[in-house]
């Protein structure tokens, strides 16, 4: 994270050449530097040329993506540039670089709060020898004593001086810039904010408020380039009218303005609707836009008219909302409030031993075209999209003792660490996000998942509030520290603003285009680098080089409309469901055949009963029209590859959306005569949507898989009958799986988190009250399955560990595989379930120190696998499977 804030104004620092009369200031762009004084401008050359050539030897980052400059005494310079310093005086003598928190006098110091996303740092005049320098965030300021600690820390307003309490109330905070000068001994200060800026004396208050032109002429005497906004023309605004507030959106980015808003109940704060308004043509301000708009409900009040003077502090919009004929008008006056359109609090915790994510220098790697020299972090990406990530306090890291360091994450543990350590979490919608970076993601079958992310909150009401990076898969695949770490963290987080794979998008409700290459050609943050296609018509390649040759760091237009325009419960976390609502079969029309060479299948039980989970077995193999095909091996629905559609009795279509939903590199196979498919077992009974068959009747499911060549491959219809209860027993035992809870319990295999308790306490009345019945098997599958496993729980002291039950899992196991192996009843799991059931056994015998009986447990697999006759490869993969797991234990033990 960087140590200042991205700024909106076209050049990235400014700094004074002297504190005394005659004032010059000069000012940064890239490598491009400008000197002014308070009339005129002075010069605009290379910054290497600049000052008789005293910054011609700077390294990059500092030569060409400084966000900062700190004028110090004695003739040296301090540059800022991301997390890191460098401090230069004026004969080209380098006397200090590193990461500024570790800057000797000044970085120590910094209160936790102030180590990033500044909008200021300023250097004041010395005090009785000792260097002081002003922080500025929001409207708050620490005043760091250089070698000393914290001189003030608090409120602008609370600042040394009567001027500070006089400050208006469209200048009181988030300062782009900041000058310090010292004329006659007075403290005066030069603020900028977007394009208005501000004269400060300290003792008397504000002297001059307006244009950079009206406060010092000789900034508006600045080349053009420097003058120009770096950030999008756009703004928020807020306003009050008959017991309404709105949030207002006016973005004037693209060729036609687009207006958005929300409205909320003032007496209560409730959300009751969004609407979104396309302009008509492009405008300049002062504008009025006037159309009908498109509302998230339907309302009588379609006509909507904006009258924006400018997009910038001190300016207003008065929204007007009628009825199509302009009758009934409520006219709102509102308030320019910032320059980003979305505002959201980020709160990072790490596990020790990793890092929080970091930053890229654009000057690191050669740039594609539209890409400039910059400092590019998580929030400079959100921030050239008009969202703000407002970081909540400091990154906290998190102690993980030696002994649990490898230990593994399962959904299950990332919800209820979030649910508890997550200080700003509540179930509820609002702009808050969660972000953990662990050690490494666990499958469900207890197995190491290569996913170096997840946007893991996918259940319950609320959702999209919490996502998860993985350190040591990232450092396994050599990304920690790289631009490749720092896509991934902004991937997640568009996942969490609800944005879908660019080769994904037809799966959202309502669908959405993809763009070239069936979106595999986007160049996106949600797209996957090493998947990419670039456009044949303009030469481009494929795969990871040639998505870094083309990206310039943003997202597509469509994605940038999602967030900054899209209605409020489908962005704000907590709101709908990833990619999930209602839609009829025609808008998820079949796409054109698939030349891949593959087929895929979904195989399984064709009939279960009243709350019985639901699963199936997804095939991925040759068609036939060749002998070998590229696949990839990514078969879980819901993943990056293969989608599950579920149409309902009543003809309605979804997707089926898992709770968890994992993004990184899958590995790529050649399917022909030695590996002719690739299986797996799917659980579809409970995803993000809640309950995917909580009616009797008939449903049919259809595959649809993205092959490496972009084309989308399409299942036959797999029907499946739920029936309804057969007596009372069987409405009762239902009932007890059908609980969301007890959902979401089966999804991970299990929970000991504490929002979980009443799901668990149903599964163990089931086992209890009814151990005999088909669907016991169930319960004890997840049941088994979670004691068998360390389980992590975040505290505020670091992580605990639940060390596994070996006793109960073996129980419970136990009863699983008996049951399912029984010849005389048709109760049990399906075959890849069994599978995962029998290795888990074997490992927690083997945890309980009995490897004989592990043994025999994985000789069991293989021999009941082989008698039920299935195909050699498939029989290959499970001996294969079983001595992995064998010679692990061994290695263990």
């Amino acid at each position: 994270m960087g140590f200042l804030r991205s700024k909106t104004t076209g050049f990235s620092a400014i700094v004074t050449t002297t504190l005394n009369q005659p004032w010059t200031m000069w000012s940064l762009r890239g490598d491009e530097a400008a000197l002014v004084d308070t009339k005129a401008l002075q010069w605009h050359k290379p910054l290497a040329q600049a000052f008789d050539g005293a910054f011609a030897t700077l390294p990059e980052p500092f030569a060409g993506c400084s966000d900062g400059v700190i004028r110090l005494s004695q003739g040296s310079t301090l540059f800022l540039a991301g997390d890191q310093c460098l401090e230069q005086d004026w004969n080209k003598k380098v006397l200090h670089q590193g990461p500024i928190i570790d800057y000797p006098g000044l970085g120590p110091h910094i209160p936790a709060a102030f180590r990033s996303d500044l909008d200021v740092a300023v250097q004041l005049p010395a005090e009785y020898s000792t260097r002081r320098t002003l922080l500025i965030k929001g409207d708050q300021c620490a005043v760091i004593r250089w070698g000393e600690g914290v001189g003030y820390q608090g409120p602008l307003s609370g600042m040394e001086g009567a001027g500070w309490k006089m400050l208006p109330a469209d200048m009181s905070g988030d300062f782009d810039h900041a000058v310090m000068c010292f004329p006659n001994g007075v403290y005066r200060t030069l603020f900028i904010k977007g394009d208005k800026a501000m004269d400060l004396d300290w003792g008397r208050g504000p002297t001059a408020v307006g244009t950079w032109g009206e406060v010092v002429a000789g900034l508006a005497a600045l080349p053009a380039d420097f003058q120009k906004p770096r950030l999008p023309a756009a703004g928020r605004f807020s306003g009050v009218a008959d017991g309404v507030r709105v949030d207002l959106r006016v973005d004037l980015e693209g060729e036609l303005p687009v207006v958005s808003g929300d409205l909320f109940t003032v007496s209560n704060g409730a959300y009751y609707n969004s609407f979104i308004l396309d302009g008509g043509q492009a405008v300049e301000l002062p504008a009025t836009i006037t159309g009908t708009a498109k509302y998230a409900t339907e309302t009588g009040r379609t006509r909507v008219s904006v009258r924006v003077d400018k997009l910038a502090p001190g300016g207003t919009a008065t929204l007007t909302r009628s009825t199509p004929d302009g009758s009934d008008p409520t006219v709102f006056t509102c308030s320019y409030v910032s320059r980003f359109l979305r505002t959201i609090d980020w709160e990072i915790d790490y596990v020790a031993g990793s890092t929080p994510v970091g930053q890229y220098a654009t000057t690191d790697h050669p740039r594609p075209p539209g890409l400039d020299k910059r400092i590019m972090t998580v929030q400079a990406a959100f921030a050239d999209a008009g969202v703000e990530l407002r970081t909540a306090g400091a990154a906290n890291e998190v102690a993980l003792s030696e002994a649990d360091k490898d230990k593994m994450w399962s959904v299950a543990e990332l919800d209820a660490a979030m649910r508890r350590h997550f200080s700003l979490h509540r179930d509820a919608l609002q702009w808050k996000l969660w972000t953990f970076i662990a050690t490494r993601k666990a499958y469900d079958d207890g197995t190491a998942s290569p996913a170096d992310g997840t946007m893991f909150d996918g259940d319950g009401t609320f959702q999209r509030q919490g996502m998860a990076t993985f350190y040591d898969v990232m450092k396994e695949v050599e990304i920690v520290g790289t631009r490749d770490e720092l896509f991934t963290f902004i991937h997640e987080i568009g996942h969490a603003l609800n944005l879908a794979h660019t080769f994904g998008k037809q799966d959202a409700i309502p669908k959405q285009p993809l763009g070239l290459r069936n979106g595999y050609g986007d160049k996106s943050f949600m797209n996957y680098q090493g998947e990419y296609l670039g456009d044949p018509a303009t030469g481009e390649g494929n795969g990871d080089a040639a998505f870094w040759e083309a990206f310039a760091w943003q997202f597509t237009p469509g994605e940038l409309r999602h967030m900054r325009h899209g209605f409020y419960e489908h962005v704000v976390m907590g709101g709908k469901p990833f990619l999930t609502n209602a839609a009829h079969l025609p808008a998820l029309a079949p796409p054109a055949p698939s030349r891949s060479g593959l087929r895929v299948r979904l195989s399984g039980s064709e009939s279960f009963s009243h709350g019985e989970p639901v699963t199936v077995e997804i095939k991925l193999s040759l068609d036939g029209s060749r002998p070998a095909a590229e696949a990839v091996d990514d078969l879980k629905p819901g993943g990056s590859h293969l989608t599950v559609l579920i149409t309902d009795p009543a003809g309605k279509v979804r997707p089926f959306q898992p709770i968890a939903r994992d993004c990184g590199n899958h590995d790529r196979i050649t399917l022909d005569e030695g590996t002719p498919a690739l299986y797996t077992g799917a659980y579809l009974g409970y995803g993000a949507g809640g309950f995917t068959f909580p009616e009797p009747g008939t449903y049919r499911l259809q595959a649809r898989y993205r092959a490496p060549d972009g084309s989308t491959v399409v299942s036959p219809d797999h029907l499946i009958a739920v029936k309804a209860p057969a007596d009372d027993t069987d409405r009762a035992v239902g009932d007890l799986l059908l609980g969301s809870q007890q959902g979401i319990l089966l999804a991970l295999r299990g929970s000991d988190a504490p929002q979980l308790a009443e799901g668990n306490a149903a599964l163990d009345t089931l086992i209890a009250d009814h151990p005999d019945h088909p669907l016991a098997v169930h319960a004890r599958m997840a049941k088994g399955a979670n004691a068998g496993r360390n389980f992590l729980t975040l505290t505020e002291t670091g992580v605990e560990v639940r060390p596994a039950d070996t006793d109960t899992s073996i129980e419970q196991l136990a009863a699983v595989v008996e049951t399912t192996l029984d010849p005389t009843t048709d109760a049990g799991v399906d075959n890849i379930t069994l599978n995962e059931s029998m290795r888990r056994l074997a490992r927690a015998h083997a945890r309980a120190g009995d490897l004989e009986q592990a043994d025999t447990v994985l000789d069991q697999l293989v021999e009941t696998f082989r008698d039920k006759d299935v195909p050699e490869p498939v029989l290959a993969t499970i001996v294969e499977q079983a001595e992995t797991a064998r010679t692990e234990l061994h290695e263990q033990a």
